[in-house]
């Protein structure tokens, strides 16, 4: 058994935004939490060798060769974690490179939630003997949701759930762009769902592009995803261009069939968030 209250948490990159959420996390679990960055005194190293468990929080294009830098310093019966949006890569470097347990994490919201109630974790342990309990059972114990499951299985998840979402909403912003729509002016036009649309593109234009862009081109499976979006789209373009409206019929219908009694539960909910976007603007 693992006592939280003796563990020492060292946060590589901790200075950043999602570091300081983990840094409050873990400090709120009665953790010792140490920080290092390149605005800290403390190196990389130095941190690693102190820290029971060390969480390496850089941006995606860094994490392999922090990984690389640090891993000697840990100790054996320590816990090495990445925390980017790709597992399979990181996973594979802490192998290689650390002697010591692995886990691979993958946080699934934004650095500005208040707490991880009800937020998703996705765990990839790779070599883990006594921490993959500990670290389920302090998410768990804050309500968060816990995902267990592979790198492979990971990466091919988010190449449709991030790949494929980000690379739809940033055509339709570009396309937009092209067209030379006026946003505020199609506000004008509209019904709440296509301002929650709307919505939901430029939430995503807000974030830093550099992080997108690294979702996009470093998730190997991105590729076959993208390619099976723009075949879809090419056919249903063609079914448009010949008015053909047995075909979109079908098309639709297939479509539908898929997504299966979600249809239902999508409806109810998108029906509860136009409501609250109609309540807040009266």
């Amino acid at each position: 058994m693992i006592s939280m209250e003796k563990i020492t948490i060292g946060i590589i990159g901790g200075t950043g935004q999602m570091g300081q959420l983990f840094k409050r996390f873990f400090e709120k679990n009665n953790c010792k939490v140490l920080i290092s960055s390149r605005r800290t005194k403390l190196k990389p190293e130095d941190c690693a060798r102190q820290s029971d468990v060390v969480l390496v929080s850089v941006p995606i294009e860094d994490t392999i060769s922090i990984i690389k830098k640090i891993s000697p310093c840990i100790n054996s019966d320590s816990l090495l974690i990445d925390t980017t949006s790709i597992k399979e890569e990181p996973v594979d470097a802490m192998l290689r490179h650390a002697k010591c347990e692995v886990i691979g994490m993958h946080p699934v919201f934004g650095p500005n939630v208040s707490s991880l109630q009800d937020q998703t974790i996705v765990l990839c342990p790779a070599r883990t003997k006594k921490w993959l309990k500990w670290i389920v059972d302090i998410f768990e114990k804050n309500n968060a949701r816990v995902k267990i499951t592979t790198p492979q299985k990971h990466d091919e998840m988010m190449s449709v759930i991030q790949g494929l979402n980000h690379f739809s909403t940033l055509s339709v912003a570009h396309a937009m762009k092209n067209l030379r729509i006026s946003i505020e002016e199609s506000l004008a036009y509209t019904s709440p769902i296509y301002k929650l649309r709307m919505a939901m593109v430029g939430r995503i234009l807000n974030q830093n592009p550099n992080l997108y862009a690294n979702i996009e081109i470093m998730n190997k499976k991105n590729v076959k995803v993208l390619e099976a979006y723009i075949d879809s789209a090419k056919k249903l373009q063609k079914i448009i261009e010949a008015k053909n409206t047995e075909e979109f019929v079908r098309y639709f219908n297939e479509c539908a069939e898929f997504f299966g009694s979600f249809k239902k539960e999508a409806e109810e909910l998108s029906d509860y968030l136009i409501e609250q976007m109609v309540k807040k603007s009266k």
